[in-house]
């Protein structure tokens, strides 16, 4: 994206400033930031790749083609469902491990905008998280119509947008909080590419939480991505409804995301002069 382009949309009258949060008739201009970052952050991630936007599906499916035989194979699972339980948590994890790193990598790669024009920096988490949530939609629509075709249609997959819309917030407000860690200690991108590995077995990806000891099933529920996955599976396999689980797992998203949305924007004005 040519920075032209972001620096008309940011200060059509000529502002090169802003310091009072966005006013509504700000919002459409606000839009077409996020619009153009979000376009710009998806032809670089694909420019060099021979298979282009097809890796954003593959590499789950490759990851589910693994886990699927190991756990069919060799350590056999009797989980209901199995080959669709593991399918969504992989897709819904693969795009929290995604957003997370995209963004916490994203202000260095706009280091160069940032420092020419001023526009609020949450706009390039936003513009990050887009372009990962455009992937996830895909990938879900397909997670969709394989349920349809093996399951039919029950009521509840009309609720499924509801924890998906949960994982988004949950996945941007870390995301803004590891933008911010990442600005102040570069090792963040070595210690979050461990602790991705630990999230991982921490959620309910390939096993079903239900099944463990009770103290360990209560610590793996402290986990936000987990009462997320675990509702994804209720609404589109198991057809269950729990409106107190589902009100906890909204609070504990929406938190998660208004915590991370604060943190940055009390050092979003500091971050041009850390890269």
């Amino acid at each position: 994206m040519k920075t032209a382009e972001v620096e008309s949309a940011v200060r059509p009258a000529g502002v090169l400033h802003m310091t009072a949060p966005p006013k509504p008739r700000e919002f459409a201009k606000h839009m077409n930031i996020i619009r153009e970052l979000a376009i710009a952050d998806f032809r670089l991630k694909y420019h060099d790749s021979a298979l282009g936007y097809i890796w954003s599906m593959l590499n789950p499916m490759l990851m589910f083609a693994v886990y699927y035989f190991v756990f069919t194979h060799i350590f056999k699972s009797d989980i209901p469902e199995y080959p669709l339980f593991l399918l969504a948590g992989i897709i819904s994890y693969a795009f929290f491990q995604d957003c997370t790193f995209s963004a916490m990598n994203s202000l260095a790669a706009k280091s160069g905008i940032m420092k020419k024009i001023y526009f609020p920096r949450t706009l390039i988490i936003f513009a990050s998280s887009s372009t990962c949530v455009l992937s996830y939609l895909i990938n879900l629509l397909v997670l969709f119509m394989l349920v349809f075709v093996v399951k039919g249609f029950t009521p509840l997959v009309l609720l499924t947008p509801v924890p998906v819309l949960c994982l988004i917030l949950f996945s941007t407000g870390i995301s803004f909080l590891l933008a911010t860690l990442y600005a102040y200690f570069r090792d963040m991108g070595q210690i979050w590419g461990v602790m991705v590995l630990v999230i991982f077995w921490l959620s309910p990806i390939v096993f079903n939480v239900e099944t463990l000891p009770e103290p360990i099933s209560t610590l793996v529920y402290f986990n936000p991505l987990t009462r997320i996955f675990v509702l994804i599976r209720h609404y589109l396999l198991y057809n269950y409804f729990d409106l107190r689980f589902l009100v906890m797992t909204v609070l504990y998203s929406s938190f998660s995301f208004g915590a991370g949305y604060f943190i940055f924007r009390r050092f979003q004005d500091r971050l041009s002069e850390l890269f």
